[in-house]
């Protein structure tokens, strides 16, 4: 008898199945304009909408807003006042009536730079990732950055239109502190998600070519010698992420007879701005310096963190920080600065010193230098250590947090 009514439960759950199928909720995914320069928000984007699709959990579908420019006003405006002009229609003229028009059970903003969007989209439902909050820090005071006329203006804006989302998601556990103290959005609003490194960024090189190959070839492209010493950085070229420091790295690396003068800087990335160029012709160490532009692809990339000895990273303030990590998954010891999020996201894989301190930085990156033992033990724990920052985790938690706000 007990069968039996096993069996007509199974039989009256799978008719309700066929005549009451499971609902499908939508998340609308915001990202940037399409045109818009921001390369990490790109990214950020571009990965975590990749990645919550490749979780294909039943009863949720996603629709990307993306949105363009404004494209005739170039060709009728020429130049960057035609650009400029078309990057601000479409921010907040063509892009809000986009979002106007959507609908769904739940919104992400992906970046806090177009948090303006929550004023055309359910603030009850939508969800906005901050990635930092450097420029308001800047105007307070908290650091020493150059802030413009209309930065000064927008940012308090963007605080704002954030304290009005139902939930924010914080990249880091520092930007969320920032949060809290310079806004008025409660604490159980904000839920830390760290972003993640993809697959590019290992150890070993593909296509079964050897690690030393790889690096030689790299070397021999950018004319350094095999046996130089070569430091690695990433970045743009923003006040806050510390240029001139490297600058000074390298001639005080190149001073230390130890080294035999054998140093080399390796920097992926924009040009150089004219003050840091400036002190690189002032410090005599142009010939040491090889700007490789920014790459084609993530595996180009992690060909070149593989390629360095040591990847510096003497940031004043990160919201997250992506270089450390990737450089350490692909192998390489990392220094980088003991402040903001960069000690959360770099924890024991890497060595943490005081940005603002060259002495300090110096003696540091010497020391990994003339050390191979250390650096194999870096290379251990920073490849164990950045195991934790997938795309895949961060996916999962954004999803269960979608769960929550339907």
């Amino acid at each position: 008898m007990f069968l039996l009514y096993r069996m007509l439960a199974t039989y009256l759950a799978l008719l309700r199945f066929i005549w009451y199928p499971m609902p499908v909720l939508k998340a609308v995914l915001v990202p940037n304009l399409v045109e818009y320069h921001s390369y990490s928000m790109k990214r950020y984007a571009q990965e975590l909408t990749q990645s919550l699709l490749n979780l294909n959990v039943p009863g949720w579908e996603y629709e990307s807003l993306t949105c363009h420019h404004v494209e005739l006003i170039p060709k009728l405006i020429p130049g960057t006042l035609g650009t400029q002009t078309a990057d601000r229609l479409g921010r907040f003229v063509r892009y809000p009536l986009l979002a106007k028009k959507t609908k769904g059970d739940v919104f992400q903003i992906f970046d806090h730079s177009h948090a303006h969007l929550i004023n055309y989209l359910p603030a009850d439902k939508t969800v906005i990732t901050c990635h930092d909050i450097i420029p308001f820090l800047a105007i307070k005071g908290k650091l020493d950055l150059p802030v413009n006329r209309i930065t000064r203006k927008s940012f308090p804006q963007i605080l704002k239109n954030m304290e009005r989302a139902r939930a924010i998601v914080s990249v880091s556990a520092s930007t969320k502190l920032n949060l809290l103290e310079h806004s008025n959005i409660k604490e159980d609003r904000i839920h830390v998600i760290h972003s993640g490194i993809n697959n590019h960024f290992t150890e070993n090189p593909p296509d079964g070519i050897s690690k030393e190959e790889e690096r030689q070839e790299i070397r021999s492209r950018h004319s350094i010698p095999s046996h130089a010493h070569v430091l690695m950085h990433v970045g743009r070229t923003g006040h806050y992420k510390n240029t001139p420091a490297l600058i000074r790295l390298l001639k005080a690396m190149r001073e230390r007879p130890d080294l035999d003068d054998q140093v080399w800087l390796l920097r992926v990335g924009l040009p150089l701005d004219s003050e840091v160029e400036a002190l690189i012709d002032k410090l005599g160490v142009r010939e040491r310096i090889v700007q490789a532009g920014s790459l084609a692809t993530d595996s180009d990339l992690a060909a070149y963190y593989r390629a360095a000895d040591v990847f510096v990273f003497p940031s004043l303030w990160e919201g997250f920080g992506w270089p450390p990590l990737e450089a350490m998954a692909c192998g390489t010891p990392v220094v980088t600065s003991n402040t903001s999020s960069l000690p959360e996201v770099v924890g024991p894989g890497g060595t943490m010193v005081s940005p603002t301190d060259d002495d300090q930085l110096a003696d540091t990156v010497a020391a990994i230098l003339g050390n191979l033992s250390q650096q194999e033990t870096m290379k251990r724990y920073g490849i164990e250590w950045s195991k934790n920052f997938t795309w895949e985790r961060c996916a999962q938690k954004t999803l269960d947090l979608y769960k929550t706000l339907t």
